[in-house]
C-alpha cells in the first residue's frame, strides 16, 4: 500500500478521467469528488479505477429526460446506466426545481460518484451509497452543506495506482524528435 496524500489523490483522479474520456472541466470535478470519497473511504481508489474503467459505458442525461426531471415527472431508463458524473454536473449546473423534490433517477451507474459530486451543494442522495454498479437513486434537497473534512491520507494498492498512471498517460504529448534534442524546457530563451 501507498499513501497519497489528498492533493496527489484529486490530481491523479482528475488525469486518469481526463484519460477515460471525461473533459477537463468533468476530470477536474471527479478529482475533487476522488478528494471526498478518499477522505470517507478506504476505497476510494478502486471507486476511481472502476469509473475510469467504465466511463465509455455510460450514457449522458439525454434533454428529454432532464426536461422530465424538471416538470416532476417520473424517470424512464434507457437501458444502459447513466453516467453519474455528467447527472451531478447536469444538476449542478441546472438546480432542479423546489417541486420537483425528492427526485427519483433510475439506473445511475457508480452512484459513489453521484453522492460525493452533489456533496458540496443543496442535494444529496436519500440513504447510504455502496460500491453498486448500477442503481435507482433519490435526490433530496439537503438543509445545510456539508463542510469538506480535512486530514487524511488515500490509501493505494501499487497494482491500482500503475493503472490509474496508465490511464493518466493518455494525456500525454508523446515526444518528438525535436523535444528529445531540446531536452526540457522553452527552448534557448526560458526567462519565464
Amino acid at each position: 500500500m501507498i499513501d497519497l496524500s489528498l492533493n496527489e489523490v484529486e490530481t491523479l483522479s482528475a488525469k486518469a478521467a481526463r484519460g477515460a474520456g471525461f473533459s477537463w472541466g468533468l476530470a477536474e470535478d471527479i478529482g475533487r469528488a476522488s478528494r471526498r470519497i478518499a477522505v470517507e473511504d478506504d476505497n476510494w481508489s478502486q471507486a476511481m479505477l472502476s469509473l475510469a474503467e467504465q466511463a465509455q459505458s455510460f450514457e449522458p442525461p439525454s434533454p428529454s429526460r432532464a426536461a422530465r426531471w424538471r416538470n416532476g415527472e417520473a424517470d424512464v431508463a434507457t437501458g444502459r446506466p447513466l453516467c453519474p458524473i455528467r447527472t451531478a454536473a447536469l444538476l449542478l449546473d441546472e438546480p432542479l426545481p423546489a417541486n420537483a423534490m425528492p427526485l427519483t433517477i433510475l439506473d445511475v451507474g457508480l452512484p459513489i460518484w453521484l453522492d460525493a459530486m452533489l456533496r458540496r451543494s443543496q442535494m444529496r442522495l436519500a440513504g447510504p451509497v455502496g460500491p453498486a454498479t448500477s442503481v435507482d437513486v433519490v435526490v433530496e434537497r439537503r438543509a445545510e452543506i456539508e463542510q469538506p473534512a480535512t486530514s487524511r491520507r488515500g490509501a493505494i494498492e501499487e497494482r491500482t495506482l500503475a493503472t490509474l498512471n496508465s490511464f493518466a498517460a493518455r494525456t500525454y504529448v508523446p515526444e518528438s524528435e525535436r523535444s528529445r534534442l531540446r531536452g526540457a524546457g522553452g527552448g534557448r530563451v526560458d526567462d519565464e
